[in-house]
Order: structure tokens, then sequence, then C-alpha cells
């Protein structure tokens, strides 16, 4: 049985429940490593995809560690990729150096959907506190295309572990893991329900009180008052064994929303950093709203993070105002939009 079908035979005789496939869903691929499947490595699951493919073609991920590079090349659209179990499912790669093509996964098509994976940068080894001199830019995913959704995934490496480069994302019940600038970009994405862990790291330089290097959680790039890109994490729990900001200014018109967000002592007082762009305070949007925790106490925050309007605020963390204005989630396989669309925002 060569390539594809979309029959409940076929998925039955991977062990998978009929009901696990989605309607909509034309083909499905899977990919194990003791040959049960139609592929060994996800990369040759992914090459198979046609060019200028324009159904959803899902590709299943039995259980296992997947030591490999991924890329999603820019014609492959309209893959969803499924692990069903993010802590038995792990693509992971030893792959530094450069920030927007190391890495064990990349994507540059649009419309693409990963279910309970995690991708995983081995690079930096994860001791409780990771010594300065180690740590190298090392994405967990770099992300380059517009439209992608991510559903209970976990992200883990030490620095620019989720490089949310360019285009509308969205990330629920996520797990993300890192030390410095650990989502960064010029993405405009919502991260909904997501675990932000801040990993300590020994200094080597100017050290806080507790002889911890603050770290950043995130570098985001918007460049002008025009660019429509920025973070909002809404309904969030920032935890972790290290200190954080919760951003820096990677560029000048950087802008990040933390919207009823659980903020734990990993938050430095401060709160945020101008990074290069000390003077220009005015222009970015840094804004907590509605957030509890120790970390959220308001006491010693920089005197120029913003007070949005309601409306602001509204309009930010709606993800159908704010990443969804032309309907884009609504096109995906309807049983991903019934069983994972984001909730409903209250006022």
């Amino acid at each position: 049985m060569k390539g594809y079908s979309s029959s409940s035979l076929l998925i039955s005789s991977y062990g998978l429940n009929p009901k696990d496939f989605y309607k909509d869903v034309t083909k499905i691929l899977v990919v194990s490593h003791n040959g049960k499947g139609h592929f060994k490595t996800i990369q040759a699951a992914v090459d198979s995809v046609p060019s200028g493919n324009t159904n959803w073609i899902k590709i299943y991920l039995r259980h296992g560690t997947y030591n490999e590079k991924v890329v999603i090349p820019k014609e492959k659209e309209k893959i969803i990729m499924h692990g069903n179990n993010a802590a038995k499912v792990v693509i992971q790669y030893n792959d530094a150096g450069v920030s927007n093509s190391s890495g064990p996964f990349i994507v540059n098509a649009q419309y693409f959907v990963a279910i309970k994976i995690t991708f995983k940068n081995t690079n930096t080894k994860m001791t409780p506190k990771i010594p300065y001199p180690a740590i190298k830019v090392a994405p967990a995913v770099i992300l380059t295309a517009d439209k992608a959704w991510f559903y209970g995934c976990s992200f883990i490496s030490v620095q620019d572990t989720v490089a949310d480069s360019s285009g509308r994302h969205y990330f629920k019940n996520c797990y993300i893991e890192g030390a410095i600038d650990f989502i960064w970009g010029r993405g405009q994405s919502i991260y909904q329900n997501c675990v932000i862990y801040v990993k300590g790291v020994i200094p080597k330089a100017k050290v806080n009180e507790e002889g911890v290097l603050d770290g950043c959680i995130t570098a985001q790039g918007r460049e002008s008052e025009e660019d429509t890109s920025g973070f909002v994490f809404n309904n969030c729990v920032i935890e972790g064994d290290g200190k954080a900001y919760l951003g820096r200014a990677w560029r000048a018109y950087s802008r990040v929303i933390f919207y009823g967000t659980q903020m734990s002592n990993v938050v430095v007082p401060q709160g945020w950093d101008p990074m290069n762009h000390q003077g220009q305070e005015d222009k970015f949007t840094y804004a907590e709203v509605n957030c509890t925790g120790e970390g959220a106490d308001m006491k010693g925050r920089v005197g120029w993070e913003k007070k949005l309007s309601a409306k602001d605020v509204k309009s930010l963390i709606d993800f159908k105002t704010f990443i969804d204005e032309d309907g884009w989630m609504a096109t995906l396989p309807s049983s991903i939009v019934s069983l994972y669309s984001p909730s409903s925002i209250n006022f």
C-alpha cells in the first residue's frame, strides 16, 4: 500500500482510531522508526507531499525520538503534523549558531498545524543552572511563514527557542522553555494558556543579587507604527528556576502584551529592557493587564510601560481582530477548529 489513503481500514491498520482522522484531510502518512508506517523519517514524509499541494495532508508520528532536522518547504502547504503525546513524540537535533537556520524544525510554508509534539534543540545541556559561556543561538523551531497553529506542543532550548520570525501564529496549551530571548522575532502571534519556563544561567559578568544572570523571555521586532506584528500572551503562566525580563526591544517599535498571566518571582522587578533603543521607549508597546503573582507586582517597573485602553487591549488579545481578521483559522480542518478553537474573550 504506497503513498496515501483516507480509508478507515488504513488508519486502523496502524493502530489509530478512525475517529482520529479528520474528515477534511484527504491523505494520511504514518512515520515510524520501526518500519510500521509509510516512512521512517519525518523529512521523507514531508518530501513526499506534492509541491503546490492544496489539500490537507496529515503526517502522524508514532511514539519515539526523531533525531533529524526537518524543513517544511514553502511550496508544501496544508500539512498537519500530529504526535498524539508531546512527552512521547520528540523531534530533536543538535544545531546552533544561526538564528534563522539552526535547529530541528523550520516551517517555511503557510497553513501548518502541529499537535502534541516536543521540539528540542539539544545543543546546550539543560542543567538546572546553565553556564553562560555554553549558550549559543539554538532555536527549537523557526517560523518564517504565515498561518501556523500549535496545540499542546513543547519547545525546549536555551537561547532563541521559538524563532517567531514572521507571519500570524497561534499557540495554545504549549510549554516553552529557555533563558535568553527565547520567544523572539517579528511574528504576529497569540500564546494562549501556555507555560513559559525561565531557565537559570550561571553568571559571566553582571548578575542579580541571587547570583543568576538576568535573562529575557521575549525580544520582539516590530519596526514601525504601521507594522502589525507583536506577541500577545493570554492566560499564561511564567515560572522557572532563573530570572528574566518580560521582554526587551529587539526593534524600535517592539510590542508585547501579557494579559491575565500568572507571574512567579522569576520576573525581575523592572519588567522590561530597552536593549539598544534607550531614549525611544515611547515607541514601545509593552503592557501587563490583569496579571497576578509575585512577579506581577508593579513596584519597580519601568515608568514607560504602556497603559492601554480597554478597546486597545481587546483588539490585541482577541484572535479574531489580531491574527484572524481574514478568517484563515476557520479554513483549518473542522475538527481542529472545533476541538482546539481559541477561548472567547470576555470583558
